[in-house]
């Protein structure tokens, strides 16, 4: 409320106010002016509040090293940190030479049909503040100081996010 005191003819006033909205949607402003000598006016505007993902992608292997011949179980999560909800979370897996595939898991079926990518059906949507975990499971099939590399995609992203992790594959 303001009280903006006497207005002579032709006279204005300019009041505003900053609104943080408490989540998605549409925010109503209602403004009404009153004065003793003349009829009250109202005047609405309405505002939609959008948000955003805010997709984050982290990797990592579950055991480090591994001998020749051993498993390693790599975790994929992804977690929406944005106020709006992901949509077509894509994720696909790079295998380095030393790797076998063995296989995947998660929220979405993954397939590996060349040896060398594993290709995980796109996640349709992902809320605010949700995560999803992916898990391949590769053989070391030779030693080396290795990358397993993650590649994601999400609708809001104009370009590819990636991520590697490093395992010594021993003997």
């Amino acid at each position: 409320t303001w009280n903006l005191g006497t207005l002579q003819p032709n006279d204005s006033r300019k009041v505003s106010v900053t609104l943080n909205p408490a989540g998605i949607g549409v925010v109503k402003n209602t403004a009404t002016a009153k004065a003793g000598c003349a009829a009250a006016v109202t005047a609405s505007t309405s505002t939609e509040v959008l948000g955003i993902p805010a997709i984050l992608l982290e990797v990592i292997d579950v055991e480090d090293p591994i001998e020749v011949g051993g498993n390693e179980t790599y975790e994929i999560a992804v977690t929406n940190q944005g106020s709006d909800t992901g949509t077509n979370v894509k994720i696909t897996c790079v295998l380095e030479d030393a790797m076998q595939y063995v296989s995947s898991s998660g929220p979405t079926r993954g397939t590996c049909a060349d040896g060398k990518n594993v290709i995980f059906d796109p996640l349709p949507t992902l809320a605010s503040k949700a995560k999803a975990t992916w898990k391949v499971v590769v053989k070391a099939a030779g030693e080396g100081d290795v990358r397993f590399k993650v590649n994601m995609i999400e609708d809001c992203l104009k370009r590819t996010v990636e991520e590697t992790e490093a395992t010594n594959f021993y003997k």
